[in-house]
């Protein structure tokens, strides 16, 4: 990076409306104690592989790499310090999600933020689940989310004041837990962190005006 911010960034893939093939991608660079955007670059991309649940770095994975590299190529003083992906890392079946795969594919330290617990062996969306979300009370606040085996495999953070429901954050590469945490809290002025909610508005622009 720039050895002066921190850069974080956030990529998010859009799909056209009934349409589970043609998408646009979107990655974004944050500085860290601005969190103005550094890079918005977007591109239409052609998914080669079908989704399977569980297996979705498969599909996406090759396309991150692919973004990473034109802005290690264009700008690499902009390079992002740390990715954090719309998907899981640890918090998988097989303990090893989109931030996972990604994060390994291309050397990059990764988290993985989901806005929905999935079903994995061991995590129940239970009584006992929504009694510890209602526990969130203060933004950072976080409970461990364990496996059947009790293997910690992320966490639930409340990441703003306003937000009722908290996000999932797993480790993905090259980063514990508790830096995922407070990376995504850093970065958080509404409930999903900064780089991936603008990747998320960015890609579904992009989508509009082409169809439009």
């Amino acid at each position: 990076s720039s050895g002066i911010n921190a850069e974080y960034g956030g990529i998010d893939i859009s799909f056209i409306k009934n349409d589970d093939v043609n998408a646009c991608i979107t990655l974004v660079v944050l500085d860290i104690d601005t969190l103005e955007i550094v890079i918005n670059k977007s591109k239409m991309i052609k998914m080669k592989c079908e989704y399977i649940p569980g297996y979705l770095a498969f599909r996406e994975t090759p396309h991150i790499a692919e973004m990473l590299r034109l802005i290690q190529q264009q700008s690499p003083q902009l390079y992002p310090d740390v990715l954090i992906v719309d998907g899981n890392g640890r918090l998988h079946q097989k303990q090893f999600g989109l931030a996972c795969h990604t994060g390994v594919v291309c050397d990059i330290p990764c988290i993985g933020v989901a806005k929905n617990l999935h079903q994995i062996n061991g995590c129940l969306r239970d009584e006992s689940h929504k009694e510890a979300i209602k526990q969130l009370k203060e933004p950072g606040d976080t409970f461990l989310i364990r496996n059947a085996d009790n293997t910690v495999i992320g966490c639930a953070l409340k990441s703003t004041t306003a937000s009722t429901k908290p996000v999932y954050v797993s480790e993905g590469h090259r980063v514990s837990l508790e830096t995922a945490c407070s990376v995504v809290r850093r970065c958080c002025k509404y409930r999903v962190p900064e780089p991936v909610r603008l990747a998320d508005v960015t890609s579904r622009e992009e989508l509009r005006l082409l169809t439009s």
